[in-house]
């Protein structure tokens, strides 16, 4: 049995992996907001358990029962983001914040019963997938807009996992209109860092690095075409 604490560190591993970041001891012990000497206990306590190894420059990875623990965790955390947010209407920072609570105690019958109401959705509503990406999506590199060209136009692919807990950021993201599958053209670059000039349907948005980093977009010429559809699939 895993206990919450141990479950939403298994949850950060599992996030930071996904991300490209390395979980180090270090950096999971900024994203969970804990002391590195916590941090490091109970990273130990989890590789006693059998669900992460510490690896050499105190990497952590997960084991194949930690990644298993964690990814049903994520999945059922992004499909109570939609529950909450296409259902009870609440905005997306709220849903998250909810959804943090709400996962651990979700038994899988009910699990089920969320996913069958809502028409079995794909992506949470960050655009964060619910069920396993395609072959062809997993190969596609993820790409920050930071990183984009001026002048060349993407598609949003989704909101990085690691911009979830900034409530002020994700309210920002929402209110702005920077949904999954939104079409976006890089007009201008500041110099030296400075700030993107972004068309977003029509309207100029100027938005900063450290905010443009965690919008994950399709490479050019690499989104796939049944990316404009609908996020809801039918049930196998």
């Amino acid at each position: 049995m895993t206990t919450m604490t141990s479950e939403n560190y298994l949850i950060a591993i599992c996030t930071l992996t996904d991300e490209g970041e390395q979980p180090t001891l270090a950096r999971l012990a900024a994203f969970c907001g804990v002391s590195a000497p916590t941090m490091g206990e109970a990273a130990r306590r989890l590789e006693r358990d059998g669900l992460v190894r510490i690896e050499p420059r105190r990497s952590v990875e997960l084991t194949a029962q930690g990644r298993e623990i964690a990814d049903t965790l994520l999945r059922r955390h992004r499909l109570i983001e939609r529950w909450l947010t296409d259902g009870l209407g609440l905005d997306w920072a709220t849903a998250h914040e909810e959804a943090h609570r709400l996962e651990h105690a979700v038994s899988p019958q009910v699990e089920e019963r969320i996913a069958a109401s809502l028409g079995f959705p794909t992506t949470c509503p960050h655009g964060n997938p619910i069920r396993p990406q395609t072959d062809v999506e997993r190969r596609i590199p993820l790409v920050s807009l930071d990183g984009v060209a001026a002048g060349a136009e993407v598609r949003l692919r989704r909101i990085s996992e690691l911009a979830e807990d900034n409530h002020e950021l994700m309210t920002f993201y929402e209110t702005q209109g920077f949904r999954p599958g939104v079409r976006l053209r890089v007009r201008e670059r500041g110099l030296l860092g400075g700030p993107l000039t972004v068309d977003l349907e029509g309207r100029l948005v100027a938005i900063g690095p450290e905010v443009a980093r965690y919008l994950w977009v399709w490479p050019p010429g690499q989104e796939p075409r049944e990316n404009g559809a609908a996020h809801r699939v039918t049930a196998a």
